[in-house]
This record gives structure tokens, C-alpha cells and sequence, in this order.
């Protein structure tokens, strides 16, 4: 029966925006390019150096290495195109993090505001499902605690008002009574 209220409680949405945190998704995406654009480098280098110094070592591939050369202008290209399709990738990627991260922000906003029945939905195929589930957990025991609190405070903010009726409270019946009065604003503003 939970599970179908929290199923009908879950918002089918999709993300119109790519970048939800542009600072965040911006240095992920520039770390992942960079770190692509150093691997592209490193192998290029050392294969620069790989067939040259097979040239070196065999004259006769001289030729191989002066076509090789003219083939330059287009492994650049191809180098350029490969790191759009990264820098692509790496939005996409990033827009998986910091979504949910987005979302997560929002989710602990409310809960500050008071709102203890809000959960957090992530779409299918986010980051930070496992932390979602524990979100959703920390939240229901912290609005079954403050449930709790609130029947207990209502039963003690009674007994405080039965004594206080009591024609033998007599002096203390303004002090029980104002005890009852406190006591009724505890927790008040919690949606639970």
C-alpha cells in the first residue's frame, strides 16, 4: 500500500536543461576534456616518436613518414571533431550529476522550510539513486520522530491542562496553564 502512494507521489518530469548547475557541470566537463585532450596528446607523441625513429632506423620508410605528414592537417581535424563528440559527452554526463544534485538542494530547502512529507524523485538512469533511497529514508524517520514528538507534547500539553482544572491547583494553575500554552507551540509549522 506505501509503495503505491509513493508511486503516485513520484512526479513524471523531464529536464528541459542541460546545464541545471553550470559551475559544477563546467569544471566536470572541462576535467573530463582535459583529461582526454592529455591522453590524445601523450599517444600522438609517442607515436610521433615510435615511427620516427623507425624512419631513422629504415631509410627506406622515408616516404611512409613524408605522406604520414601530409596526412597532418586531417588527424587535427579529426582530433578536434573527436573532442566536440568529448566535450558533448561530458554534458550529457554531467547533466546525469548535477540534476540530481540540483534536485537534492532543493529537496533539503524544503525539508528546512518544514515540509517533512517531501521526498526526493530522481529520473531513470540519474546519478545518486542509492543517496535518493537514503534521502527518502532519513526523511520518513525524521516525520515519524516528529510525529511521535508531536502526540507526546499533545499528551503532556493535556495532562498540564487536566491539572491545572483541578480545583487543588489553586497558586499553580497560571503556571500549568501557561506550561500548556508553550507546550502547544512546540513543533507547530512541521508538515508531518
Amino acid at each position: 500500500m506505501a509503495d503505491k502512494a509513493q508511486a503516485a507521489a513520484k512526479p513524471a518530469f523531464q529536464r528541459k536543461t542541460i546545464l541545471i548547475k553550470k559551475g559544477l557541470q563546467y569544471r566536470y566537463m572541462a576535467l573530463i576534456t582535459m583529461s582526454v585532450l592529455v591522453a590524445f596528446l601523450i599517444v600522438g607523441l609517442d607515436l610521433i616518436w615510435t615511427i620516427s625513429k623507425l624512419v631513422n632506423e629504415r631509410p627506406m620508410m622515408q616516404p611512409m613518414l613524408e605522406e604520414m605528414a601530409s596526412m597532418g592537417p586531417l588527424f587535427l581535424i579529426k582530433m578536434i571533431m573527436y573532442m566536440v563528440i568529448v566535450l558533448i559527452m561530458s554534458a550529457v554526463v554531467s547533466h546525469r550529476m548535477a540534476g540530481p544534485i540540483f534536485k537534492f538542494e532543493k529537496s533539503c530547502a524544503t525539508l528546512a522550510e518544514g515540509d517533512l512529507t517531501y521526498r526526493v524523485w530522481l529520473r531513470k538512469g540519474d546519478h545518486l539513486e542509492d543517496l535518493q533511497e537514503q534521502f527518502n529514508n532519513m526523511a520518513g524517520a525524521l516525520q515519524q520522530s516528529v510525529k511521535d514528538g508531536k502526540a507526546s507534547v499533545a499528551g503532556v500539553k493535556a495532562r498540564l491542562e487536566a491539572a491545572a482544572a483541578r480545583p487543588e491547583a489553586g497558586p499553580l494553575k497560571a503556571e500549568l496553564e501557561a506550561a500548556a500554552a508553550e507546550l502547544g507551540g512546540v513543533l507547530t509549522g512541521l508538515k508531518t
